[in-house]
């Protein structure tokens, strides 16, 4: 039993080694790479100075002209004091019973 079994090893790899193909060598790149030139950057003989921002502030719009009576109405307005839960008069509204 081993014989043959090593018989079928040995024919195998025979097989095996025949069945082999030459490899391909590696493709080269074809194509031309340009030269490398030495190019000079010219250095500037002293160091620039930091930039900075000379740009003037715009001024602030004025603001607008608003009697202070048509400020607290319009305040009001916003925050919604103004609101009236009922049109009944006021007397109603402040009877403590």
């Amino acid at each position: 039993m081993r014989k043959i079994a090593l018989a079928i090893l040995a024919g195998s790899l025979a097989l095996s080694a025949c069945g082999k193909k030459e490899e391909e060598a590696p493709t080269t790149n074809n194509l031309v790479e340009p030269p490398v030139e030495n190019v000079i950057i010219e250095e500037p003989e002293a160091p620039l100075p930091p930039p900075s921002n000379n740009a003037a502030a715009a001024e602030p719009a004025p603001p607008p002209s608003i009697s202070e009576q048509q400020q607290i109405q319009d305040d009001a307005e916003a925050t919604g004091m103004t609101a009236r839960l009922d049109n009944q008069p006021s007397e109603s509204s402040n009877s403590t019973n």
